[in-house]
């Protein structure tokens, strides 16, 4: 796997903050048994994947990768651009997906800047195209509001499970960021039980800002990206009182939250291994996280 670390070209303030401590000191005890009877874990992982998933999933799938994944780094020094990247790769791998091999052209970016406004402002004005065939007022709607980590997916359409029908390339190849937009998929029609075509991520870009993430340790900041790129996550879900790393920085919750929990572990395992065209995929995953629960 290729490790790409832009600093210079990518970040718009003199300097780069230093985030977090030292990979060796961001292990964190987790307590690995879910307690509880199986009816009562059966309606908290439902909750949970209802939370986590925020779509409107009774007329589309469920979003995920169906392509080999090339996480690209940006932004800080080589040796935290490198413990990110080993993060990703894991998260990756213990969920099912696929890792592009060596030399592979970047999809997953990862881009850290304490100007993530100006940075914005700028790839508009350069890449136009790098959020697909989007809406302006839909791109600033999204990446415009202030968070520690803002993410866009460029998401499209393909018939089945991982079929590609074709891209179209647009984006400026200085950044070193590509963006992929689909054409006539073709598909045949939705039954009741299955969708004909899924949602499938061509590429992702994770906006890290330096500023708001300072506090934070490295290891959680990269579990989080890991996280919110492997699907389309509802950053404002109501996931029960389940542990996630998507709880990292809401302050309240923020001791519970310093790592992938067993909950977001076997969530992302249930995605990559259920049935993308099942409309009850969601429901599929509950009971697969469940039945993971119950054989610990």
């Amino acid at each position: 796997m290729r490790l790409v670390v832009v600093v210079a070209m990518l970040t718009l303030a003199a300097g780069i903050a230093c985030v977090a401590a030292a990979a060796t000191d961001d292990k964190v005890t987790e307590e690995v048994i879910v307690k509880g009877t199986r009816p009562e874990v059966e309606q908290r992982a439902n909750t949970f994947v209802k939370g986590v998933t925020h779509r409107d999933y009774a007329v589309e799938s469920l979003v995920r990768w169906n392509k080999p994944i090339c996480p690209l780094v940006a932004g800080v020094p080589a040796h935290q651009g490198e413990f990110i990247l080993r993060g990703i790769s894991q998260a990756v791998r213990d969920a099912g997906g696929k890792l592009a091999p060596e030399n592979c052209k970047p999809n997953f970016h990862v881009v850290l800047t304490p100007e993530p406004d100006q940075l914005l402002d700028l790839w508009r004005k350069r890449a136009p195209k790098l959020y697909g065939m989007e809406r302006p007022a839909k791109v600033r709607r999204i990446l415009g509001k202030p968070r520690p980590v803002r993410v866009w997916y460029n998401v499209w359409d393909i018939c089945g499970e991982g079929v590609d029908t074709g891209t179209i390339i647009g984006a400026d190849s200085n950044f070193g960021l590509s963006a992929t937009t689909p054409y006539g998929t073709g598909c045949l029609k939705d039954s009741r039980l299955t969708f004909s075509s899924v949602k499938a991520i061509s590429s992702v870009i994770v906006l890290v800002d330096l500023d708001d993430t300072k506090q934070t340790r490295l290891g959680p900041l990269t579990d989080y990206i890991s996280m919110v790129g492997l699907t389309d996550v509802d950053l404002d879900g109501d996931w029960g009182d389940e542990p996630t790393i998507l709880r990292l920085f809401a302050a309240s919750d923020a001791a519970t939250a310093q790592k992938l929990s067993i909950w977001d572990r076997a969530f992302l395992k249930a995605l990559y291994t259920t049935s993308q065209t099942d409309r009850h995929q969601r429901n599929e995953i509950a009971r697969s996280m469940v039945n993971d629960f119950m054989a610990q």
